[in-house]
């Protein structure tokens, strides 16, 4: 079963739908349909109210990276981006989607390896020489990364290693969580 978004028909068929008729794949795809379809409406530029800001590098740092990553639904479509910044401005920056059926979590531990593979394909074999400074709202990828939490969830546990082994390839790492406005300032969502 494909939901048409546009179609007004199938629109108004999803009133009377039984959701026990359905069988749990078609719930899924339905439910995937439907993301895909708030996605682009959600997607469209909006009016800004307030300009996008370029992150500040951190001070002492030779780049900052800051990322946020999100999910349409817990888990849905994971969606990211990224900003690299060095001390005359922004080097890089990048918006990324990763498919469905992912976490906000896994979405935020995907942004930031995103843009640390970015950050190393700038830097090459001079990345065990730099200070990286990591900015990012989601505490669980901060704090799971500095250890002080546990990253105990399947889905999360080896993109934590992934990201620690990235973080590893540069010469010192200042990993600190940012309130979540920064994150929005910074992408916009």
């Amino acid at each position: 079963m494909t939901f048409d978004p546009g179609d007004d028909v199938a629109a108004g068929m999803l009133i009377d739908v039984d959701p026990n008729a359905f069988s749990r794949e078609d719930l899924l795809e339905l439910v995937e349909d439907l993301q895909r379809a708030l996605a682009v409406r959600i997607r469209k530029p909006a009016p800004a109210t307030a300009p996008r800001r370029t992150p500040s590098a951190v001070a002492g740092a030779d780049f900052t990276v800051v990322f946020d990553g999100g999910s349409l639904g817990n888990p849905g479509l994971g969606y990211g981006s990224y900003e690299i910044v060095g001390q005359n401005g922004s080097l890089a920056d990048d918006q990324v989607e990763f498919g469905s059926r992912m976490t906000n979590n896994q979405a935020e531990f995907r942004a930031l390896i995103a843009g640390l593979e970015a950050l190393l394909d700038i830097v090459g074999p001079k990345a065990s020489s730099l200070a990286i400074a990591v900015r990012g709202d989601s505490q669980l990828v901060i704090r799971g990364l500095t250890g002080e939490w546990k990253v105990k969830h399947a889905g999360l546990i080896p993109l934590h290693r992934q990201a620690n082994e990235l973080l590893a390839r540069f010469g010192s790492v200042d990993l600190a969580w940012h309130p979540r406005r920064e994150s929005v300032r910074a992408f916009g969502h």
